[in-house]
C-alpha cells in the first residue's frame, strides 16, 4: 500500500501570495497594464523542483505569467491560473516534482483584430472558458497531484472525475483542493481530463432563430452538455528509449543541426542545416512571420520544455522523409484568426476563404514520388486555422502519427488531422472546433484517440465530395466532451458524418455513383455525457460495408428528437442516377450497426426502438430500409 504524501508547504505560500498580490492590483497599486500578471507569486517562494531521470521527466518555465485576459509577452509563457500539477513515482511517493501547467484562453486574449464577423470563439470567450494542460515523460507507475487554485474545495474523491471514464485510475484525497491520481505506466501513455465538481457548468441552447445560440443561462433554455469551465488535461507520455529514441530524437549523426537562440526567430527561411532543434526555452516568430523552411530542412524537433510561438511550412516536395517530433509545444497564439499571408498576415480580407494562403501550424506539399512523415509527441496550441495540411498528390504522402496533442482550438476551422493514403495514427488527443478525424483516403488506421469536441463539425468525417475510399479502421475513440448544439438539422455534425457537397450543401444531385466508399470499420466509440446526434450520412459515393461496432452514447441532449435525428440518404448525379448502397445481408453490407447503445440500452431493428422519435433516433430514408441493419451481439 502506497503512503499518502504530505502536501508541500510552498504551494500554500504561493497561493496566499497570489491572493494578496491580486488584491493589491485590484486596489490600483500597480501601474496600468500589469494587473493581469500581478497575481504571480515571487519565484523565490515557489522552490520549484523538476525531475530529470529515465523514470520521470518534468519541466518548468521560470518566465511564466498568470494572465486570463490578455496576450502574453513575447518572451513569456501563460501559466495556468487554475491548476498546479506535481508528479511522483509510486516507488518514492513523498518525493514530488513540479510539472509546468500551461493554459490557453480564447483568442489568446487578443479579441477580434481587424474583423467583426463570427469566428467560432464567441461562446468560449463569453463563458470565460480556458484549457490547461501538463505534460511529463515517465517509464514507471506514478502519482499525479492536481491542485485546484481557485479556492473551491472538495471533500471526497467522488467529486473528481477522470475522463475517459474507462481509465479506472486510483484516486486519493490529499486535502480540500488536491487530488492524487495513480497513473500506471503504459508504452502508449495516457491523455486524460481531471474534472473537479465545483468547476462544472452546463451549456444551453437558447432556442433562438434557426439554430439557437449557446448560453450558460438555464432559464427557459435546453441543456446541451456539462463540462469543466476551466479544463485540466494530463498528458502522461512514455519515455523514449532504444530504437524509438534514435528515430525520434536527433543527434549529430542525424544530419546538420541548427539550434535557434531563445527569443525572436525570424530567419529560418535562410538556414543551411537539415534539422531545426529547439532546446528547452521560449521562442516567438511574431504575428507577421511563419517559418517557410528551405529545401534542405527535413526535421523540426521541439524538445520537452520548448515553447515555440509560430508555425512551419515545409519545402515543396523536396524530401523523401520528414520529421516533426519532440514533446514541446508549437503555439499559434500570436496569429489572428485566418491570418492571411496574402494580406500581410492580417485577417482574411475580400475572399470567402483562405485555404491556400492562411497560416497553418504545419503545412507540406506532396509530389508524385513517395514521401513519408513522422509526426510524434508535439502539442499544437491555439491554431488560427487548419492545424495540418498537405497540398499536392494525396496518394504519395504517408504519415505515422503518434502521441500528438491539439489544445486551445477556439476558432472555427481548427480541424483535427487528415491522414493520407497508407497512414496510421495512435495515442492522440484532439480539442477541435471542426471535423476531427478526416477519413478521406484508403489504407488508413487510427487507434486510441481522446477527443474534446467544440461546437463545429462532426467527430468523424468522410464526405464533402465524392471519394474513392477503401480499407479504413478507426478503433477506440473516446469522445469525452462536446458542445455540438444546433437545433436545426445540419449536414456536417454528429459523431459520424458523411457531409453533403461543400459547394452546395443543400443539393442532392452532387454525387458520383462511380466513386466507391467501402470497407470502413469504426469500432469502440464511446461518447460521454450528452450529445446531439449519432450519424448523418449523405452518400455522395456508392457505399458498402460500413461497419460501426460498439457505438456507445451516454445520452441525448435536451433538444427535441427532430433535432437529434440520424440520416442515411442516397444522393444522385446531375443525370438523376443515385449512388448504390450495399444491402443488409451478412448483418449489414451497407451500414451495419452492431451493439449500438444509448444509455446502455441496445438499439436494434428487431426491438423496434431505432426510429427517429425512439431511443436510437435513426430517421433513415424509407428507400434504404434494406441497406442497413442494427443488431446486438452482446450476450
Amino acid at each position: 500500500m502506497s503512503a499518502t504524501p504530505q502536501r508541500r508547504p510552498h504551494r500554500l505560500t504561493a497561493l496566499l501570495t497570489s491572493v494578496i498580490l491580486a488584491c493589491v492590483a485590484a486596489m490600483g497599486l500597480f501601474g496600468a497594464g500589469t494587473a493581469t500578471a500581478a497575481a504571480e507569486p515571487p519565484r523565490m517562494a515557489e522552490k520549484v523542483k523538476t525531475a530529470n531521470s529515465a523514470r520521470l521527466q518534468t519541466w518548468w518555465h521560470d518566465n511564466h505569467e498568470f494572465n486570463t485576459t490578455t496576450p502574453t509577452q513575447n518572451n513569456q509563457v501563460r501559466r495556468s491560473s487554475f491548476y498546479d500539477v506535481a508528479v511522483a513515482t509510486t516507488a518514492a511517493p513523498k518525493n514530488t516534482y513540479d510539472s509546468f501547467t500551461y493554459m490557453s484562453i480564447p483568442r489568446s486574449g487578443k479579441g477580434k483584430i481587424g474583423y467583426t464577423k463570427e469566428d467560432g470563439a464567441e461562446f468560449a470567450s463569453s463563458a470565460d472558458l480556458t484549457m490547461s494542460w501538463s505534460t511529463f515523460q515517465y517509464s514507471t507507475d506514478v502519482w499525479v497531484d492536481v491542485t485546484l487554485r481557485t479556492g473551491q474545495t472538495i471533500t471526497s474523491t467522488d467529486q473528481v472525475t477522470i475522463r475517459p471514464s474507462s481509465y479506472d485510475f486510483e484516486k486519493q484525497l490529499v486535502d480540500g483542493d488536491t487530488v492524487r491520481i495513480k497513473v500506471p505506466y503504459s508504452p502508449d501513455g495516457y491523455r486524460f481530463s481531471v474534472e473537479f465538481d465545483p468547476q462544472l457548468y452546463t451549456a444551453y441552447n437558447d432556442m433562438s432563430g434557426d439554430s439557437g445560440v449557446l448560453t450558460t443561462d438555464p432559464e427557459g433554455n435546453r441543456a446541451i452538455h456539462t463540462e469543466p469551465r476551466n479544463s485540466m488535461m494530463i498528458f502522461a507520455e512514455p519515455t523514449l528509449t532504444g530504437d524509438e529514441k534514435k528515430r525520434l530524437v536527433p543527434k549529430p549523426s542525424s544530419g546538420s543541426i541548427h539550434y535557434p537562440a531563445e527569443g525572436k526567430v525570424d530567419d529560418l527561411h535562410t538556414i543551411d542545416e537539415e534539422i531545426v532543434y529547439f532546446r528547452p526555452g521560449t521562442y516567438h516568430m511574431g504575428s507577421d512571420y511563419h517559418a517557410m523552411l528551405p529545401a534542405n530542412v527535413k526535421w523540426v524537433y521541439l524538445a520537452p520544455g520548448a515553447y515555440v510561438k509560430g508555425a512551419f511550412r515545409f519545402p515543396d516536395d523536396t524530401q523523401n522523409e520528414y520529421k516533426i517530433t519532440g514533446y514541446g509545444v508549437l503555439s499559434g497564439e500570436q496569429y489572428v484568426y485566418e491570418a492571411d499571408t496574402a494580406n500581410d498576415y492580417n485577417h482574411l480580407s475580400g475572399a470567402s476563404n483562405c485555404h491556400a494562403s492562411c497560416v497553418k501550424m504545419l503545412q507540406f506539399a506532396s509530389s508524385d514520388k513517395q514521401q513519408h512523415l513522422d509526426l510524434h509527441g508535439v502539442t499544437i496550441n491555439e491554431p488560427p486555422y487548419h492545424s495540418f495540411v498537405v497540398y499536392g498528390n494525396e496518394k504519395t504522402f504517408a504519415m505515422d502519427v503518434g502521441n500528438y496533442k491539439q489544445v486551445g482550438s477556439w476558432y472555427w476551422q481548427t480541424d483535427g488531422i487528415e491522414l493520407y493514403q497508407g497512414s496510421q495514427m495512435k495515442n492522440t488527443f484532439f480539442n477541435a472546433n471542426d471535423d476531427v478525424l478526416k477519413m478521406y483516403h484508403s489504407d488508413v488506421t487510427i487507434d486510441n484517440t481522446v477527443i474534446w469536441k467544440n461546437e463545429n463539425g462532426p467527430v468523424i468525417q468522410w464526405g464533402w465530395t465524392p471519394r474513392n475510399i477503401d480499407n479504413v479502421a478507426v478503433t477506440n475513440t473516446h469522445v469525452i466532451h462536446n458542445r455540438m448544439y444546433w437545433k436545426d438539422v445540419k449536414y456536417n455534425t454528429c459523431v459520424l458524418n458523411s457531409s453533403s457537397h461543400w459547394e452546395d450543401m443543400g443539393s442532392t444531385t452532387t454525387a458520383n455513383p462511380d466513386a466507391w466508399v467501402k470497407n470502413m470499420r469504426f469500432e469502440n466509440i464511446t461518447v460521454e455525457g450528452m450529445t446531439n446526434c449519432a450519424m448523418r450520412v449523405y452518400a455522395l459515393s456508392s457505399t458498402e460495408n460500413i461497419d460501426i461496432k460498439n457505438l456507445q452514447i451516454d445520452a441525448w441532449n435536451d433538444l427535441e428528437p427532430n433535432s437529434q435525428v440520424s440520416h442515411l440518404n442516397r444522393y444522385s448525379n446531375p443525370e438523376n442516377q443515385k449512388v448504390t448502397l450495399g444491402d443488409e445481408t451478412s448483418q449489414g453490407r451497407g451500414i451495419g450497426l452492431e451493439n449500438y447503445t444509448v444509455g446502455g440500452v441496445p438499439v436494434t431493428k428487431a426491438d423496434n426502438n431505432w426510429a427517429h422519435d425512439q431511443l436510437g433516433r435513426l430517421g433513415f430514408d424509407a428507400e434504404v430500409w434494406d441497406n442497413w441493419n442494427a443488431w446486438s451481439s452482446a450476450p
